[in-house]
């Protein structure tokens, strides 16, 4: 519920934290909002809010864990928290204890409005997360490499991402970002009681140079079959809540899981090659996945390696596979050094071929990631802060 004046709807914002008096002077007496104290919070009629603001030094990593369950007491909304000084690691501590996004002040009261709105829309259940599942019938498609890239993408334009390493046997999302998860999907999948927002995150580990959130793939093969079709609808449920682009990574097969996130996807990326096995295994995924009932238009193909070195034309292979190619990404030697290096191209070579290219589908297939900054960088650098 949001609070009214005249013909304005105002948005209803607990603020909270050490530094709340300092932020307070930024809104002013800015008509979108309404600042309530918890004392004010109290003495409302029903006592609530859209949405928690909560101010603090950028320091105080201690403490932020305690007080963001202190507050989902008082009110069980979404929270930005907001710190003053170098980040310090204080943005991956915020998303870890289930903040919906962590901004680094000061900033100007629109962008801070933009975050707050945006949080409150997560929980009204409008602006729900676009989840994107990434697949190939065909083993080193380079399927992972385009996954994680375009994950990256999306956190680095600003996007609340997350991805989730669905090939549940031999998943390397975790290895090709460097990331040591703390936790696998497994193991939240066989967690007792319901997968929540906040249960979610306590399970993802943080990518530290975009932001970027992982759920790993199990360790052991063995342990996929914790991994069930209403586990991962719950774990897909509370994601779209939580974030705004959910990328899901797959194995080759038409596993349980693999059929569960069709079920919960907007819109599937089928990664080919332009070569004959490659074109061969994608032609009869395409035909089962008719058959499951997916629909077609929200399927697209994605040409990976055009223009490799005795590879296929893209007419010959959109014969081949009697489907328009949607998308390319070009043969690019900036690509193995990445993998190796365990560097998403997006990061380490932004400028490559590859790496724009990947941008530009990341735009196409997830949308406008929101305002642009005075200076053209996108919200990111505005609502993630310094690096």
């Amino acid at each position: 519920m949001t609070a009214t004046s005249g013909h304005t709807t105002r948005l209803r914002v607990l603020l909270t934290g050490a530094r709340a008096a300092q932020l307070e002077e930024s809104f002013g007496e800015h008509a979108g909002v309404a600042l309530l104290g918890e004392k004010g919070l109290k003495a409302t009629a029903n006592g609530s809010v859209d949405v928690s603001l909560h101010v603090v030094d950028a320091s105080a990593h201690h403490e932020v864990e305690r007080e963001v369950r202190r507050l989902r007491e008082i009110a069980d909304v979404p929270l930005i928290l907001a710190a003053y000084g170098e980040p310090n690691g204080i943005v991956e501590t915020g998303l870890e204890v289930g903040a919906a996004d962590v901004v680094v002040l000061p900033q100007p009261a629109e962008t801070l409005i933009f975050a707050l709105r945006k949080a409150a829309r997560t929980r009204s259940g409008r602006d729900a997360g676009t989840i994107v599942t990434v697949f190939s019938p065909k083993g080193g498609s380079g399927k992972t490499v385009v996954a994680t890239n375009l994950a990256a993408a999306s956190a680095l334009s600003g996007r609340r991402t997350l991805l989730i390493d669905l090939d549940v046997q031999f998943g390397d999302a975790a290895l090709t970002l460097a990331v040591a998860p703390k936790a696998t999907i497994a193991d939240l999948a066989a967690s007792a009681g319901r997968v929540d927002v906040e249960k979610l995150n306590a399970f993802v580990s943080i990518e530290p140079r975009t932001g970027l959130a992982l759920l790993a793939a199990p360790k052991r093969p063995e342990e996929a079959e914790a991994v069930g079709q209403a586990e991962l609808a719950g774990i897909l449920q509370a994601a779209r809540q939580a974030y705004d682009a959910i990328v899901i990574d797959t194995g080759p097969l038409f596993d349980r899981a693999v059929l569960a996130a069709l079920d919960h996807s907007d819109r599937l990326l089928i990664v080919c090659n332009p070569e004959v096995t490659s074109l061969k295994n994608v032609r009869i995924g395409l035909e089962t996945i008719d058959r499951l009932g997916f629909p077609r238009e929200r399927t697209a193909l994605v040409a990976n390696r055009i223009g490799a070195t005795g590879g296929i034309a893209r007419d010959e292979m959109e014969r081949a596979l009697e489907s328009k190619i949607a998308y390319e990404l070009p043969d690019d030697a900036a690509v193995p050094t990445a993998v190796n290096r365990a560097l998403p191209v997006v990061i380490g070579d932004e400028r490559s071929k590859f790496a724009r290219a990947v941008q530009q589908l990341a735009l196409e297939t997830l949308g406008d990631p929101g305002p642009v900054a005075s200076n053209g960088r996108k919200s990111r650098s505005l609502l993630r802060g310094r690096r």
